[in-house]
């Protein structure tokens, strides 16, 4: 057995598991890329072989079997430092070649490693003692032999289930350079275009056949249906545009709905005269040419989508007093402020396109009886800001039938996904007079819940990621069944493979989540290929270069969150924060006196978990003396002390800060609030702690994207950021901010230390942040985006090009022969 880390009670985060500092896309010369997939053989090109030999024979030093990638990398930095017989080249050629390298492990006298010629490309290679070149093993060879680490030869080598998606993605389109990942959208169109162009009388017809078939409350809205042949929609699109061009004045809208609906068409082309000449335009050259970005231009402008339902079922979702309870934070921000968004460019498409109607949408989540005072128990909660959006709740229940009281742990809640989504199915019908035109699936809850309801009711399914639990914790795939009864990882894991490759197309928030750095893979990557041995065997699972996937970022709501010198401020407000958080005594909730309350603060808000890394920043802020004399340290929690915690983790990194503050002796210069700050409070504490010139602090060992960092750069609030992850592609790193590794104590401390003790520095980050805020992370920018990529790829699966019945058979079958049978064994 291999000598790494079981126990759940010890099983560990990898903080080295999202380093994104950089997207390059540079391929190592040591490996090329092969153009056959997954199972492809060929023999590996040359490599600097007797090196490779000598560092694994130091990695069998250690006496361990299995490297992750950060040992790796750790391991090959002292090994090239360390052995003078190697030539400047042969180090550029090892360093190279396992750059990025996810792992590597042991077998007896061969060594085995996993290589990334290129972020997102993987290749599964093998080294024996009396070879001359690395030999590249199929990839169910190379997942054999890993399990051998964990289940002996004699079961590892029993024939066991295998998933292999690639067989359903061979027509369909891929990203050829690492740069482009993320960005699926216009690799599509591309292809596209090269479709219309090679039979361009089958485009048509298909253009034709969904256009018409479009629809709000019933009615047409584009095309009419008694426009039954390509060659007539070319004939009526010139006669309709040549009508159009002989008017000279804007007449009323309806003047214009009686010309188009003469040559058949329908009012969904504009408001105006303008419009309308604009739009059909497009359609002209889309029609005549075979342009991508004309196609690209009518799809974003089209009203395609009127009611959207959104799905998020774990956690505490409301809109009032449960940020910082269990699974419960940024996401029900990210929700909300999302859905006002969607709404805001539905009602703007549809009266730009001249229709009288106004958008919808719905926030699916579960109803908990047992509320604590929040409005988590009412079936029915409009959304403040919103005209017609609305959280819709419903109950998990008992087997029995009975509704589940109590609130449910994102860990225990698969056996309840399968009837919430049957019976949230006709409670949405209901409340939308039909199925929703688009449906948003939130972490992979409710992705699964959004993969059932789309597979009933027809319609296109958007992915958003957030965060997969396989690349927070170390060995989780590998040691699953030691970590079962309190993770269950089999039935997670499973449920990601399913519910993301179901969907229609996936929306991150930062590359990272995709395809991450030639450092390190991100997080769809990190689910391409991996073991859980004795379960099955993924020798395909998600694909980070299919052109499913694309990076759109959050905004923030510029409602609450805008610069220090705006006139917005409710003064009020700000005197009532500042006593209760900033005050040389603490208020109720607060611990610790402040010897000079005058000084800047360091701040840092977030929930007691070890991925959060609070504990550090208390390091952070006591290692560096010149830090610690300019400056004081600002800590917001939903806890502060560990007898209020029910969650082991909570307790524990609570009680390690606490042990901190005193081994340290950083009483006088320590305020930690335990405090729940609805959003005109977020906004305001920012704001606070830049009027004094302070700093927000984000040290997390994984956040993959960092709402909190967006909302700090918008308040005027310096940031120094965790290069581990989203942070450090929102950053741009010496002009909107400071990225720093927050597994560097010093390094990390410093960078704050710059930030507080040069008001210069501190003036051009603070404007660079808003700067970068306005220009690239705003939520118009985001519900556009995400629209119209709706749009798109609603089209794309109109077409059927990739034959999707067969893979959604595929998924079906492992649905219910894999997942299901799990999640019917658990407890409940």
């Amino acid at each position: 057995m291999s000598n790494v880390t079981k126990d759940a009670s010890q099983l560990e985060i990898d903080p080295r598991s999202t380093l994104a500092i950089e997207a390059r896309a540079a391929a190592h010369h040591a490996l090329s890329e092969p153009a056959t997939a997954t199972n492809a053989q060929p023999t590996a090109p040359p490599a600097p072989v007797g090196a490779l030999h000598r560092f694994f024979a130091t990695l069998r030093a250690a006496q361990k079997r299995h490297f992750l990638g950060h040992e790796v990398a750790s391991e090959l930095s002292k090994f090239l430092a360390s052995d003078s017989t190697l030539t400047p080249q042969v180090r550029k050629s090892v360093s190279r070649l396992l750059r990025g390298c996810p792992e590597v492990f042991l077998d007896g006298d061969t060594s085995y490693a996993t290589l990334r010629p290129k972020p997102g490309i993987k290749r599964t290679v093998r080294l024996h003692p009396s070879s001359t070149q690395l030999e590249e093993v199929s990839r169910g060879e190379f997942l054999r032999m890993k399990d051998r680490q964990v289940q002996g030869d004699e079961e590892a080598s029993k024939l066991g289930l295998v998933i292999d998606f690639s067989p359903y993605y061979r027509d369909f389109p891929q990203v050829s350079e690492a740069a482009e990942m993320g960005d699926g959208i216009s690799v599509l169109h591309r292809r596209l275009s090269a479709q219309m162009y090679q039979n361009a009388d089958r485009f048509r017809e298909s253009l034709l056949k969904y256009l018409r078939e479009r629809r709000v409350d019933g009615q047409s809205i584009l095309v009419g249906d008694h426009v039954r042949s390509a060659g007539d929609f070319a004939v009526n699109l010139a006669a309709v545009r040549a009508d159009l061009d002989e008017i000279d004045e804007e007449p009323p809208l309806s003047k214009l709905i009686g010309t188009l609906r003469s040559h058949g068409f329908e009012p969904g082309w504009g408001a105006s005269l303008t419009a309308i000449r604009e739009t059909l335009y497009l359609l002209a050259r889309v029609i005549e040419s075979a342009d991508a970005s004309h196609f690209a231009d009518l799809m974003r402008r089209l009203p395609l989508v009127r009611t959207v339902l959104m799905v998020s079922p774990h956690g505490w979702f409301a809109q009032e007093g449960v940020l910082g309870k269990p699974d419960t934070g940024g996401q029900v921000t990210y929700v909300l402020d999302q859905a006002r968004a969607i709404e805001r460019q539905i009602n703007d498409q549809l009266a730009a396109c001249g229709l009288d109607a106004t958008g919808k949408v719905i926030i699916l989540t579960r109803l908990i009886p047992e509320a604590e005072g929040t409005t988590c128990s009412n079936p029915r909660e409009a959304v403040h800001g919103a005209s017609d959006s609305w959280i819709l709740r419903v109950p998990f229940r008992e087997p029995a039938g009975g509704v589940h009281p109590a609130w449910v742990s994102r860990f225990q809640i698969w056996p309840y996904l399968e009837d919430f989504a049957e019976e949230s199915r006709q409670a949405v019908v209901t409340e939308l007079l039909g199925a929703p035109d688009l449906i948003i699936g939130h972490y992979s809850d409710g992705n699964l819940v959004a993969h059932l309801l789309a597979e009933q009711l027809g319609t296109t399914h958007c992915a958003c990621v957030h965060a997969l639990e396989k690349t927070k914790y170390l060995l989780s795939d590998t040691h699953w069944a030691e970590l079962e009864g309190q993770y269950h990882f089999s039935k997670h894991f499973t449920a990601d493979l399913l519910s993301y490759n179901s969907a229609d197309y996936v929306v991150s928030s930062s590359l990272r989540e995709i395809g991450g750095t030639e450092d390190e893979q991100g997080m769809i990557e990190a689910h391409d290929l991996f073991s859980m041995p004795g379960l099955y065997r993924v020798q395909s699972g998600l694909n980070p270069r299919l052109a499913r996937h694309n990076v759109i970022p959050p905004g923030v709501s510029e409602e609450f969150f805008f610069p220090a010198g705006d006139p917005r401020r409710v003064p009020e407000l700000s005197e009532s924060l500042s006593r209760r958080l900033l005050g040389e005594e603490p208020a109720e909730g607060c611990l610790g006196t402040l010897a000079r309350p005058e000084l800047p603060m360091v701040f840092a808000m977030a929930r007691m978990d070890k991925i959060k890394n609070l504990p550090s920043l208390i390091e952070m802020f006591a290692a560096v003396e010149r830090l610690r004399e300019n400056a004081n340290l600002l800590l917001v929690t939903s806890l502060n002390r560990s007898e209020d915690a029910k969650d082991a983790e909570e307790v524990e990194e609570i009680a390690r800060a606490h042990r901190l503050i005193d081994q340290y002796g950083l009483h006088g210069s320590v305020r930690w609030c335990a405090a729940r700050l609805d959003k005109s409070e977020t906004g305001e504490i920012y704001r606070l702690i830049a009027d004094g010139r302070g700093v927000f602090a984000q040290p997390a060992l994984m956040e993959t994207f960092g709402l909190t960092v967006i909302e700090a750069m918008a308040c005027s609030l310096p940031v120094v950021g965790t290069c581990f992850g989203g942070p450090s592609e929102i950053i741009e790193h010496g002009a909107s901010g400071l990225v720093a590794d927050p597994t560097d104590i010093q390094a990390f401390g410093q960078a704050l230390a710059d930030v507080v003790t040069d008001r210069d520095r501190w003036c051009d980050l603070s404007q660079g942040g808003i700067d970068r805020v306005q220009s690239a992370y705003t939520w118009k920018l985001h519900a556009e985006r995400l629209l119209g990529t709706a749009n798109v790829y609603s089209y794309w699966n109109h077409t059927d090009v990739m034959n999707r019945p067969a893979l959604d058979r595929y998924i079906h079958t492992l649905y219910h022969a894999v997942y299901r049978p799990r999640v019917m064994a658990m407890d409940r």
